[in-house]
């Protein structure tokens, strides 16, 4: 049977923020809807046919079946390190950049992004094509010299350039077109995330790491700077990379630190959970409801399940998105 529902996020990493994976469920606020539920991994961050191909000859899952055999070889990498409580293992480490590069170059938001990019250009040009009655002439012309377009086929510019002003249409990238730029930006984000010195935190009992639908943040190390300069790419200086790897862990990785390992009290495993959140899509996922996290309006640390009751939380701007330029 050929697999059509296809998680961004995998599963197997979405297992570490569970409380019992043998009956694993994770603690979900949900912004758009504005509700908070306990659901499986296996409903969250998937989107029908995500990773479907479009190649003669080739199954259209078979993207969806090399990433799970990625995703087994990430599950058993995470796995050590959370018993290790460490990134040291050169291997789990490398198997860790992979999945950040993965996930910061393919995801529904850099899709939105890239997709209305394309849509106004080709607006654009449709526009340009039917500004005239010569213009567009010359336009069929053309298209019918190189097979694009029948022979006899005859759309008048009058019924061309009304349906352009129309604008009663939509323009959708093809999944193909998505993935065409989304594999090889993983190849050029997979140095500069290497290249970075790493921090591993662990959290104390009682305070545990979320993650979200989008859950590599980029951002300016300098924390004056975010929300008011353009985002950050990846490979530029004085940025920060945020990666919750567990509940128990997360990463924060820049290329002016070192490496090393810290222990975190609650503040600040709820500034790391409040940064996450910035960062989301959509949603984030906990243990329980009860993980700590702190926003910038807030004056003391809060729990989860008074996430949606934040006073300040809907008057916020949202963060502009952040991910890797794409050709």
């Amino acid at each position: 049977m050929t697999a059509r529902r296809h998680h961004y996020v995998p599963q197997c990493y979405l297992n570490g923020f569970v409380a019992d994976r043998d009956k694993p469920k994770l603690f979900v606020v949900d912004l758009e809807t504005r509700t908070s539920f306990d659901t499986s991994p296996a409903n969250v961050a998937a989107e029908r046919d995500f990773h479907t191909i479009d190649i003669e000859g080739v199954a259209p899952d078979a993207l969806e079946n090399a990433f799970s055999d990625f995703e087994t070889s990430v599950d058993q990498a995470l796995k050590r390190i959370v018993a290790a409580r460490s990134i040291s293992n050169g291997d789990d480490r490398s198997l860790v950049f992979q999945l950040i590069a993965v996930m910061a170059a393919k995801n529904p938001r850099l899709r939105d992004i890239f997709g209305k990019m394309r849509a106004q250009t080709a607006k654009m040009v449709m526009d340009l094509a039917t500004s005239t009655p010569e213009r567009w002439a010359a336009q069929v012309r053309a298209a019918k010299r190189d097979g694009f377009l029948a022979s006899d086929s005859d759309v008048s510019y009058e019924q061309m350039r009304a349906f352009v002003e129309s604008g009663e249409y939509e323009i959708v990238t093809p999944t193909m077109e998505h993935l065409r730029v989304e594999l090889p930006t993983v190849d050029k984000l997979l140095p500069y995330i290497a290249d970075r010195k790493w921090m591993l935190l662990h959290s104390p009992p009682g305070a545990s790491f979320i993650t979200s639908d989008h859950p590599v943040s980029l951002m300016w190390s300098d924390p004056a700077e975010r929300g008011h300069m353009p985002p950050p790419g990846f490979g530029l200086t004085k940025t920060q990379v945020l990666f919750p790897l567990s509940q128990e862990l997360a990463m924060i990785g820049a290329f002016e630190m070192r490496d090393e390992e810290r222990d975190a009290d609650a503040l600040v495993v709820g500034n790391v959970n409040g940064s996450t959140f910035l960062h989301c899509k959509r949603q984030v996922y906990g243990r329980d409801c009860a993980f700590p996290y702190k926003l910038t309006h807030n004056d003391e640390t809060r729990r989860g399940d008074e996430l949606l009751s934040d006073p300040g939380l809907f008057g916020r701007q949202a963060p502009a998105p952040n991910g890797p330029e794409r050709g």
